[in-house]
Protein backbone atom coordinates (compact mmCIF):
# COMPACT_ATOMS: atom_id res chain seq x y z
CA UNK A 1 0.00 0.00 0.00
CA UNK A 2 2.39 2.21 -1.39
CA UNK A 3 0.28 5.70 -1.11
CA UNK A 4 -0.10 5.00 2.94
CA UNK A 5 3.57 5.07 3.08
CA UNK A 6 5.20 8.69 4.84
CA UNK A 7 3.27 10.69 6.25
CA UNK A 8 4.63 11.24 10.00
CA UNK A 9 2.59 10.92 12.98
CA UNK A 10 -0.71 11.00 11.18
CA UNK A 11 0.61 8.15 8.02
CA UNK A 12 1.56 5.71 11.26
CA UNK A 13 -1.77 6.15 12.52
CA UNK A 14 -3.53 5.38 8.99
CA UNK A 15 -1.39 2.86 8.48
CA UNK A 16 -2.02 1.30 12.01
CA UNK A 17 -6.17 2.00 11.69
CA UNK A 18 -8.67 -0.94 11.82
CA UNK A 19 -10.12 0.96 8.88
CA UNK A 20 -12.38 -2.08 8.25
CA UNK A 21 -14.66 -1.24 11.04
CA UNK A 22 -15.45 2.04 9.85
CA UNK A 23 -18.00 2.62 6.55
CA UNK A 24 -14.35 2.93 4.26
CA UNK A 25 -14.57 -1.11 4.99
CA UNK A 26 -10.54 -2.48 4.76
CA UNK A 27 -7.62 -0.25 2.91
CA UNK A 28 -7.51 -2.78 0.00
CA UNK A 29 -10.72 -1.77 -0.39
CA UNK A 30 -10.76 1.40 -1.41
CA UNK A 31 -11.05 3.42 -4.60
CA UNK A 32 -8.39 4.43 -6.49
CA UNK A 33 -9.54 7.62 -6.15
CA UNK A 34 -9.69 7.60 -2.39
CA UNK A 35 -6.24 6.10 -2.76
CA UNK A 36 -5.03 9.11 -4.85
CA UNK A 37 -6.10 11.88 -2.57
CA UNK A 38 -4.82 10.38 0.26
CA UNK A 39 -1.18 9.80 -1.08
CA UNK A 40 -2.07 13.28 -2.36
CA UNK A 41 -2.27 14.41 1.79
CA UNK A 42 0.12 12.66 3.53
CA UNK A 43 3.13 13.26 0.96
CA UNK A 44 1.86 17.07 1.93
CA UNK A 45 3.01 19.48 4.24
CA UNK A 46 -0.04 21.76 3.67
CA UNK A 47 -2.74 21.02 6.37
CA UNK A 48 -5.04 18.39 4.00
CA UNK A 49 -8.53 16.92 4.93
CA UNK A 50 -10.87 14.32 3.50
CA UNK A 51 -14.01 13.68 4.36
CA UNK A 52 -15.42 10.38 2.82
CA UNK A 53 -18.42 8.30 2.61
CA UNK A 54 -21.80 8.81 3.68
CA UNK A 55 -20.51 8.26 6.95
CA UNK A 56 -18.04 11.33 6.37
CA UNK A 57 -15.22 9.52 8.05
CA UNK A 58 -12.16 12.17 8.58
CA UNK A 59 -8.61 11.10 7.28
CA UNK A 60 -6.04 14.10 7.27
CA UNK A 61 -2.06 14.56 7.43
CA UNK A 62 0.05 15.79 9.95
CA UNK A 63 -0.30 19.59 8.98
CA UNK A 64 -4.34 19.48 9.53
CA UNK A 65 -3.88 17.59 12.93
CA UNK A 66 -2.04 20.65 14.09
CA UNK A 67 -5.33 22.42 13.49
CA UNK A 68 -7.22 20.27 15.48
CA UNK A 69 -5.73 20.78 19.03
CA UNK A 70 -6.74 18.68 21.72
CA UNK A 71 -9.30 16.64 19.48
CA UNK A 72 -6.50 14.85 17.56
CA UNK A 73 -5.69 12.00 17.21
CA UNK A 74 -9.31 10.99 18.19
CA UNK A 75 -10.86 12.76 15.91
CA UNK A 76 -9.01 10.35 12.84
CA UNK A 77 -11.32 7.87 11.14
CA UNK A 78 -14.47 9.29 13.02
CA UNK A 79 -17.31 11.14 11.29
CA UNK A 80 -16.44 14.91 10.70
CA UNK A 81 -18.96 15.96 12.58
CA UNK A 82 -18.02 14.52 15.76
CA UNK A 83 -14.36 16.46 15.29
CA UNK A 84 -16.19 19.82 15.02
CA UNK A 85 -19.41 19.37 16.60
CA UNK A 86 -19.21 22.72 18.18
CA UNK A 87 -18.90 24.40 14.27
CA UNK A 88 -21.68 22.22 13.00
CA UNK A 89 -24.20 24.87 12.06
CA UNK A 90 -21.12 26.48 9.84
CA UNK A 91 -19.95 23.59 8.77
CA UNK A 92 -22.37 21.32 7.27
CA UNK A 93 -23.85 23.75 4.58
CA UNK A 94 -20.44 23.95 3.10
CA UNK A 95 -19.81 20.61 3.57
CA UNK A 96 -23.29 19.45 2.12
CA UNK A 97 -22.61 21.90 -1.09
CA UNK A 98 -18.97 19.17 -1.64
CA UNK A 99 -21.33 16.44 -1.71
CA UNK A 100 -23.48 17.80 -3.78
CA UNK A 101 -20.60 18.35 -6.41
CA UNK A 102 -20.22 22.01 -5.73
CA UNK A 103 -16.72 23.27 -5.04
CA UNK A 104 -16.24 26.05 -2.33
CA UNK A 105 -13.24 28.29 -1.74
CA UNK A 106 -12.60 30.75 1.22
CA UNK A 107 -9.82 33.33 1.95
CA UNK A 108 -10.74 34.01 5.32
CA UNK A 109 -13.44 32.30 7.42
CA UNK A 110 -14.13 33.23 11.21
CA UNK A 111 -14.30 30.39 13.95
CA UNK A 112 -14.17 30.43 17.74
CA UNK A 113 -13.30 27.15 18.10
CA UNK A 114 -12.75 25.11 21.53
CA UNK A 115 -10.32 23.17 19.88
CA UNK A 116 -7.92 23.33 23.40
CA UNK A 117 -10.55 23.29 26.21
CA UNK A 118 -11.00 26.54 25.84
CA UNK A 119 -13.13 29.55 23.13
CA UNK A 120 -10.18 31.28 20.92
CA UNK A 121 -10.62 33.21 17.62
CA UNK A 122 -9.67 31.59 14.44
CA UNK A 123 -9.17 32.23 10.82
CA UNK A 124 -8.81 29.91 8.00
CA UNK A 125 -8.66 30.20 4.31
CA UNK A 126 -9.79 26.98 2.39
CA UNK A 127 -11.14 25.08 -0.14
CA UNK A 128 -13.85 22.10 -0.30
CA UNK A 129 -13.83 20.02 -3.35
CA UNK A 130 -15.81 17.35 -4.21
CA UNK A 131 -13.94 13.96 -5.30
CA UNK A 132 -15.58 11.52 -7.47
CA UNK A 133 -15.43 7.78 -7.52
CA UNK A 134 -15.23 5.79 -10.77
CA UNK A 135 -18.66 5.28 -11.21
CA UNK A 136 -18.57 9.26 -11.15
CA UNK A 137 -20.42 10.06 -8.25
CA UNK A 138 -18.97 12.27 -5.55
CA UNK A 139 -17.53 9.84 -3.22
CA UNK A 140 -16.46 12.53 -0.76
CA UNK A 141 -14.32 16.26 0.08
CA UNK A 142 -10.71 17.21 -0.41
CA UNK A 143 -9.85 19.71 1.52
CA UNK A 144 -6.74 22.08 1.14
CA UNK A 145 -6.21 24.71 4.13
CA UNK A 146 -4.34 27.29 5.70
CA UNK A 147 -5.02 28.66 9.29
CA UNK A 148 -4.57 32.31 8.76
CA UNK A 149 -5.66 33.27 12.59
CA UNK A 150 -2.14 34.71 13.67
CA UNK A 151 -1.53 37.06 10.72
CA UNK A 152 -5.36 38.23 10.80
CA UNK A 153 -4.75 39.42 14.43
CA UNK A 154 -1.57 40.97 13.55
CA UNK A 155 -3.35 42.45 10.31
CA UNK A 156 -5.65 43.89 12.71
CA UNK A 157 -3.44 45.00 15.40
CA UNK A 158 -1.50 46.88 12.66
CA UNK A 159 -4.52 48.40 11.89
CA UNK A 160 -5.64 49.59 14.72
CA UNK A 161 -1.93 50.92 15.28
CA UNK A 162 -2.23 52.80 12.36
CA UNK A 163 -6.10 54.26 13.43
CA UNK A 164 -4.45 55.38 17.20
CA UNK A 165 -1.40 56.93 15.28
CA UNK A 166 -4.03 58.50 12.70
CA UNK A 167 -6.03 59.52 16.64
CA UNK A 168 -3.04 61.27 17.48
CA UNK A 169 -2.19 62.76 14.55
CA UNK A 170 -5.89 64.50 14.09
CA UNK A 171 -5.55 65.73 17.86
CA UNK A 172 -1.48 67.02 17.76
CA UNK A 173 -0.62 70.70 17.59
CA UNK A 174 1.66 70.37 14.92
CA UNK A 175 0.74 70.34 11.58
CA UNK A 176 1.15 67.53 9.71
CA UNK A 177 0.87 66.19 5.96
CA UNK A 178 1.47 63.09 3.95
CA UNK A 179 2.90 63.57 0.94
CA UNK A 180 3.04 60.51 -1.84
CA UNK A 181 5.53 60.08 -4.56
CA UNK A 182 7.52 62.65 -6.96
CA UNK A 183 4.54 64.93 -7.69
CA UNK A 184 3.98 65.05 -4.17
CA UNK A 185 0.11 64.20 -3.87
CA UNK A 186 -1.17 64.59 -0.53
CA UNK A 187 -2.67 61.69 0.85
CA UNK A 188 -3.62 63.11 4.40
CA UNK A 189 -3.18 65.84 6.51
CA UNK A 190 -4.58 66.68 9.94
CA UNK A 191 -6.43 69.41 11.09
CA UNK A 192 -3.42 71.78 12.15
CA UNK A 193 -2.08 71.43 8.79
CA UNK A 194 -5.77 72.57 6.98
CA UNK A 195 -5.92 75.92 9.60
CA UNK A 196 -2.51 76.40 8.65
CA UNK A 197 -3.08 76.63 4.72
CA UNK A 198 -7.13 77.29 5.36
CA UNK A 199 -9.95 75.64 3.82
CA UNK A 200 -8.72 74.12 0.61
CA UNK A 201 -8.86 70.82 -0.91
CA UNK A 202 -5.74 68.81 -0.58
CA UNK A 203 -6.46 65.21 -0.76
CA UNK A 204 -5.65 63.39 -3.95
CA UNK A 205 -3.61 66.69 -5.59
CA UNK A 206 -0.19 67.62 -5.92
CA UNK A 207 1.09 70.00 -4.19
CA UNK A 208 1.88 72.42 -7.09
CA UNK A 209 -1.94 72.32 -7.56
CA UNK A 210 -3.55 72.57 -4.62
CA UNK A 211 -0.74 75.31 -3.01
CA UNK A 212 0.35 77.28 -5.88
CA UNK A 213 1.16 79.83 -2.91
CA UNK A 214 3.96 77.39 -1.42
CA UNK A 215 5.04 76.76 -4.99
CA UNK A 216 5.65 79.96 -5.64
CA UNK A 217 7.72 80.46 -2.44
CA UNK A 218 10.01 78.33 -3.16
CA UNK A 219 8.65 74.77 -0.92
CA UNK A 220 8.13 72.62 -4.27
CA UNK A 221 12.38 72.97 -4.72
CA UNK A 222 12.59 72.21 -0.91
CA UNK A 223 10.30 68.88 -1.33
CA UNK A 224 11.35 67.86 -4.50
CA UNK A 225 15.39 67.98 -3.36
CA UNK A 226 14.65 66.19 0.45
CA UNK A 227 12.83 63.10 -2.34
CA UNK A 228 15.60 63.36 -4.73
CA UNK A 229 18.08 62.90 -1.34
CA UNK A 230 16.40 61.11 0.78
CA UNK A 231 17.51 63.23 3.60
CA UNK A 232 14.93 65.15 6.01
CA UNK A 233 15.11 68.55 5.64
CA UNK A 234 14.50 70.76 8.36
CA UNK A 235 13.51 74.59 8.55
CA UNK A 236 13.37 77.03 11.33
CA UNK A 237 11.51 80.12 11.11
CA UNK A 238 10.93 80.14 7.55
CA UNK A 239 8.37 82.81 6.01
CA UNK A 240 5.48 81.39 4.45
CA UNK A 241 2.50 84.02 3.17
CA UNK A 242 -0.34 81.95 3.06
CA UNK A 243 -2.75 82.92 0.03
CA UNK A 244 -6.14 83.75 2.07
CA UNK A 245 -9.74 83.34 0.36
CA UNK A 246 -10.65 85.62 -2.28
CA UNK A 247 -11.29 89.09 -1.07
CA UNK A 248 -9.13 88.46 2.00
CA UNK A 249 -5.47 89.67 2.35
CA UNK A 250 -2.84 87.06 2.44
CA UNK A 251 -1.92 85.85 5.83
CA UNK A 252 2.14 86.24 7.07
CA UNK A 253 3.16 83.22 8.82
CA UNK A 254 6.55 81.53 10.32
CA UNK A 255 7.41 78.05 10.60
CA UNK A 256 9.58 75.39 11.74
CA UNK A 257 9.08 72.19 10.28
CA UNK A 258 10.97 68.94 8.94
CA UNK A 259 10.62 67.14 5.53
CA UNK A 260 10.86 63.84 6.40
CA UNK A 261 11.13 61.02 2.93
CA UNK A 262 9.81 57.96 3.09
CA UNK A 263 11.18 54.84 2.33
CA UNK A 264 9.42 51.57 1.12
CA UNK A 265 10.60 48.00 1.88
CA UNK A 266 13.36 48.17 -1.01
CA UNK A 267 15.13 51.28 0.41
CA UNK A 268 13.11 53.95 -2.68
CA UNK A 269 12.00 56.69 -1.39
CA UNK A 270 8.34 56.89 -2.37
CA UNK A 271 6.71 59.76 -0.10
CA UNK A 272 7.46 62.85 2.63
CA UNK A 273 5.83 63.26 5.67
CA UNK A 274 5.84 67.18 6.76
CA UNK A 275 5.58 67.68 10.71
CA UNK A 276 6.09 71.55 12.29
CA UNK A 277 4.73 74.27 14.26
CA UNK A 278 3.04 77.53 13.48
CA UNK A 279 5.46 79.77 15.43
CA UNK A 280 4.66 83.29 14.03
CA UNK A 281 3.72 84.15 17.42
CA UNK A 282 7.33 83.19 18.50
CA UNK A 283 9.27 85.13 15.99
CA UNK A 284 6.61 88.26 16.31
CA UNK A 285 7.35 88.25 19.90
CA UNK A 286 11.17 88.04 18.92
CA UNK A 287 11.28 90.93 16.82
CA UNK A 288 9.38 93.19 19.57
CA UNK A 289 11.55 92.18 22.37
CA UNK A 290 14.51 93.36 19.66
CA UNK A 291 12.50 96.27 19.02
CA UNK A 292 12.06 97.16 22.71
CA UNK A 293 15.37 96.46 23.57
CA UNK A 294 16.69 99.46 20.75
CA UNK A 295 13.95 101.41 22.25
CA UNK A 296 14.99 100.97 25.89
CA UNK A 297 18.78 101.95 24.65
CA UNK A 298 17.37 105.15 23.51
CA UNK A 299 15.04 106.31 26.16
CA UNK A 300 17.93 105.76 28.32
CA UNK A 301 20.44 107.97 26.59
CA UNK A 302 17.15 110.35 26.79
CA UNK A 303 16.86 110.09 30.22
CA UNK A 304 20.63 110.29 30.91
CA UNK A 305 20.96 113.34 28.55
CA UNK A 306 17.80 115.06 30.59
CA UNK A 307 19.69 114.04 33.88
CA UNK A 308 23.21 115.41 32.93
CA UNK A 309 21.44 118.51 31.63
CA UNK A 310 19.52 118.91 35.42
CA UNK A 311 22.76 117.73 37.13
CA UNK A 312 25.23 120.46 35.07
CA UNK A 313 22.32 123.84 35.42
CA UNK A 314 21.81 123.16 38.83
CA UNK A 315 25.26 122.98 40.36
CA UNK A 316 26.29 126.45 38.32
CA UNK A 317 23.29 127.74 40.09
CA UNK A 318 24.10 126.35 44.14
CA UNK A 319 26.06 128.42 46.48
CA UNK A 320 26.90 125.18 48.61
CA UNK A 321 27.27 122.03 48.09
CA UNK A 322 24.55 120.75 50.44
CA UNK A 323 22.30 122.71 48.57
CA UNK A 324 23.68 121.51 45.25
CA UNK A 325 22.93 117.94 46.78
CA UNK A 326 19.09 119.06 47.77
CA UNK A 327 18.10 120.37 44.55
CA UNK A 328 19.47 117.90 42.42
CA UNK A 329 18.17 115.14 44.33
CA UNK A 330 14.84 116.70 44.93
CA UNK A 331 14.83 117.23 40.59
CA UNK A 332 15.90 113.53 39.55
CA UNK A 333 13.14 112.31 42.25
CA UNK A 334 10.58 114.14 40.45
CA UNK A 335 12.17 112.81 36.66
CA UNK A 336 11.88 109.60 38.35
CA UNK A 337 8.27 109.62 39.40
CA UNK A 338 7.14 110.27 35.97
CA UNK A 339 9.56 107.47 34.78
CA UNK A 340 7.43 105.41 36.86
CA UNK A 341 4.07 106.67 35.10
CA UNK A 342 5.81 106.32 31.63
CA UNK A 343 7.11 102.29 32.80
CA UNK A 344 3.64 101.07 34.11
CA UNK A 345 1.95 101.66 30.77
CA UNK A 346 3.69 101.56 27.37
CA UNK A 347 6.29 104.09 27.91
CA UNK A 348 4.41 106.04 25.67
CA UNK A 349 1.93 107.80 27.26
CA UNK A 350 0.99 109.13 30.90
CA UNK A 351 -2.26 110.25 32.19
CA UNK A 352 -2.17 113.88 33.12
CA UNK A 353 -3.92 113.42 36.82
CA UNK A 354 -0.98 110.90 37.57
CA UNK A 355 1.43 113.22 36.49
CA UNK A 356 0.55 116.13 38.51
CA UNK A 357 -0.14 113.43 41.67
CA UNK A 358 3.94 111.93 41.40
CA UNK A 359 4.95 116.17 40.62
CA UNK A 360 3.57 116.94 43.61
CA UNK A 361 4.68 114.06 46.15
CA UNK A 362 7.32 116.69 47.92
CA UNK A 363 4.29 118.88 48.87
CA UNK A 364 2.07 116.07 50.71
CA UNK A 365 2.53 118.48 54.21
CA UNK A 366 0.51 121.10 51.91
CA UNK A 367 -1.28 119.41 49.80
CA UNK A 368 -5.02 120.42 51.03
CA UNK A 369 -3.50 123.87 49.74
CA UNK A 370 -3.02 122.84 46.76
CA UNK A 371 -6.93 122.45 44.30
CA UNK A 372 -5.99 120.61 40.94
CA UNK A 373 -8.98 120.79 38.23
CA UNK A 374 -9.22 119.55 34.59
CA UNK A 375 -10.38 117.07 32.22
CA UNK A 376 -8.35 114.02 31.88
CA UNK A 377 -5.89 113.63 28.80
CA UNK A 378 -2.91 111.27 27.72
CA UNK A 379 0.29 113.22 27.59
CA UNK A 380 3.32 111.90 25.40
CA UNK A 381 6.41 110.30 27.31
CA UNK A 382 8.23 113.81 26.96
CA UNK A 383 5.28 116.46 27.79
CA UNK A 384 4.99 114.01 31.21
CA UNK A 385 8.93 114.49 31.69
CA UNK A 386 8.57 117.56 30.90
CA UNK A 387 5.56 118.82 32.80
CA UNK A 388 6.44 116.81 35.94
CA UNK A 389 9.32 118.77 36.51
CA UNK A 390 8.12 122.17 35.77
CA UNK A 391 5.28 121.10 38.35
CA UNK A 392 7.98 119.95 41.45
CA UNK A 393 9.74 123.33 40.53
CA UNK A 394 7.06 125.36 40.76
CA UNK A 395 5.77 123.44 43.97
CA UNK A 396 9.26 123.67 45.48
CA UNK A 397 9.60 127.68 45.01
CA UNK A 398 6.28 127.98 46.22
CA UNK A 399 6.96 125.93 49.47
CA UNK A 400 10.54 128.31 49.71
CA UNK A 401 9.19 131.89 48.68
CA UNK A 402 5.65 131.55 47.59
CA UNK A 403 2.04 130.72 48.26
CA UNK A 404 2.82 127.92 50.42
CA UNK A 405 5.69 129.49 52.09
CA UNK A 406 2.90 131.41 54.79
CA UNK A 407 -0.27 129.69 56.86
CA UNK A 408 -3.10 131.01 54.67
CA UNK A 409 -1.83 130.78 50.94
CA UNK A 410 -3.09 128.26 48.21
CA UNK A 411 -1.70 126.95 44.52
CA UNK A 412 -4.48 126.61 41.71
CA UNK A 413 -3.63 124.26 38.79
CA UNK A 414 -6.36 124.37 36.17
CA UNK A 415 -6.13 123.14 32.59
CA UNK A 416 -8.19 122.69 29.89
CA UNK A 417 -8.20 120.91 26.23
CA UNK A 418 -10.51 121.87 23.09
CA UNK A 419 -11.72 119.68 20.86
CA UNK A 420 -8.95 120.39 18.47
CA UNK A 421 -5.92 119.20 20.88
CA UNK A 422 -5.55 122.79 22.14
CA UNK A 423 -4.22 122.48 25.56
CA UNK A 424 -3.76 125.40 28.67
CA UNK A 425 -2.51 124.67 31.97
CA UNK A 426 -2.18 127.19 34.60
CA UNK A 427 -0.09 127.87 38.26
CA UNK A 428 -1.80 130.11 40.12
CA UNK A 429 -0.70 130.95 43.64
CA UNK A 430 -2.19 133.59 45.68
CA UNK A 431 -2.74 134.51 49.70
CA UNK A 432 0.96 134.19 50.03
CA UNK A 433 3.69 136.84 50.82
CA UNK A 434 3.76 139.59 48.05
CA UNK A 435 5.50 139.20 45.24
CA UNK A 436 8.83 140.61 43.87
CA UNK A 437 10.15 139.64 40.45
CA UNK A 438 13.25 138.28 40.41
CA UNK A 439 16.71 139.91 39.53
CA UNK A 440 17.72 137.01 37.89
CA UNK A 441 16.29 133.58 36.60
CA UNK A 442 17.97 130.65 37.92
CA UNK A 443 17.73 126.70 36.11
CA UNK A 444 14.10 125.96 37.50
CA UNK A 445 12.98 129.21 35.96
CA UNK A 446 14.45 128.60 32.72
CA UNK A 447 13.40 124.92 32.78
CA UNK A 448 9.58 126.16 33.46
CA UNK A 449 9.88 128.95 30.66
CA UNK A 450 12.03 127.16 28.23
CA UNK A 451 12.50 123.69 27.98
CA UNK A 452 8.75 122.62 28.90
CA UNK A 453 6.85 124.82 26.32
CA UNK A 454 8.87 123.10 23.39
CA UNK A 455 7.50 119.48 23.88
CA UNK A 456 4.21 121.17 23.79
CA UNK A 457 4.44 122.52 20.72
CA UNK A 458 3.94 125.76 22.24
CA UNK A 459 4.85 128.45 24.53
CA UNK A 460 4.98 129.47 28.76
CA UNK A 461 5.56 132.66 30.24
CA UNK A 462 6.10 133.08 34.25
CA UNK A 463 4.37 136.40 35.64
CA UNK A 464 4.98 138.21 39.24
CA UNK A 465 1.87 140.02 40.44
CA UNK A 466 2.04 141.22 44.25
CA UNK A 467 -0.84 139.03 44.99
CA UNK A 468 0.79 135.60 43.52
CA UNK A 469 3.11 133.93 40.60
CA UNK A 470 1.11 132.84 37.61
CA UNK A 471 3.03 130.27 35.31
CA UNK A 472 0.49 129.37 32.06
CA UNK A 473 1.53 126.91 29.69
CA UNK A 474 -0.16 127.04 26.00
CA UNK A 475 0.67 123.96 23.51
CA UNK A 476 -1.11 121.20 21.63
CA UNK A 477 -1.98 117.74 23.28
CA UNK A 478 -2.83 114.64 20.85
CA UNK A 479 -5.70 112.76 22.90
CA UNK A 480 -8.15 113.01 25.78
CA UNK A 481 -9.43 110.02 27.85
Amino acid sequence: MAFLSGGGECGALMRAFDWSATSLGPVEAWPQSLRTVVGITLGSRQPMLIVWGPDQITLYNDGYAAMCGQRHPQALGRPFRDLWFDLWDVVEPILDRAYAGVSTHMDNIEFVMHRNGYPEETHFAFSYTPVRIESGEVGGMFCACTETTGEVIARRQVLAERARFRQMFQQAPSFMAMLQGPEHRFEWVNPAYQALIGNRDLIGRPVADALPDAMEQGYGDLLDRAYASGEALTQAGARYVVAGEPDTQPVERYLDFVYQPLRDTAGQVTGIFVEGYDVTSRILADRQRVDLTRELAHRMKNSMAMVQAIATQTLRQVGSLEEGRDALSGRIAALARAQDILTRDDWETAEIHEVVASALVALEHVRERIRVSGQSLVLRSQQALGLSLALYELGTNAVKYGALSNETGYVDIEWAVSPEGAFDLTWRETDGPPVVSPERKGFGTRLIQRIVAPYFDGSASMDFPPEGLVFALHGKVSARL
